[in-house]
């Protein structure tokens, strides 16, 4: 009796566990809204860096190797998708220069050289500068 039981467990904890993977929302299912899974169709092209001048409170939070360069507009268009279209907020402009002060410093002495900024700028823009 007592083997039957732990078998009848198992069975239902498999059929539980299988259950929960055919509807998991993400692979197809997921309500009348469909699934959230990649469709083919989804992708929008490459993001590309906003082309005109920075605006907003945050602008002159930035560091200036990421306002005066065509690099660092790149890097703050691209690489923060809340200032996309250019308008950057103090949080953004605080988020960005953190980010980009741990990137180019590369020796990690906690002090960024005109060497290391030109190097990240060009490093972190890349394919989005032509």
């Amino acid at each position: 009796m007592r083997l039957r039981a732990m078998r009848m467990i198992l069975v239902g904890a498999a059929a539980a566990m299988t259950a929960g993977c055919v509807s998991d929302g993400y692979h197809g299912g997921g309500g009348p809204y469909g699934g959230y899974a990649y469709d083919g169709g989804d992708w929008a092209g490459e993001r590309r860096a906003y082309g005109g001048d920075l605006r907003g409170p945050g602008v002159p939070l930035l560091d200036p190797w990421l306002t005066e360069t065509e690099e660092g507009r790149a890097i703050v268009t691209v690489g923060f998708y809340d200032s996309a279209e250019g308008f950057v907020s103090e949080e953004i402009a605080h988020r960005a220069n953190i980010w980009f002060r741990r990137y180019a410093d590369h020796d990690r002495d906690m002090r960024i050289t005109d060497p290391e900024i030109r190097t990240a700028l060009v490093a972190a823009a890349g394919r989005y500068v032509r």
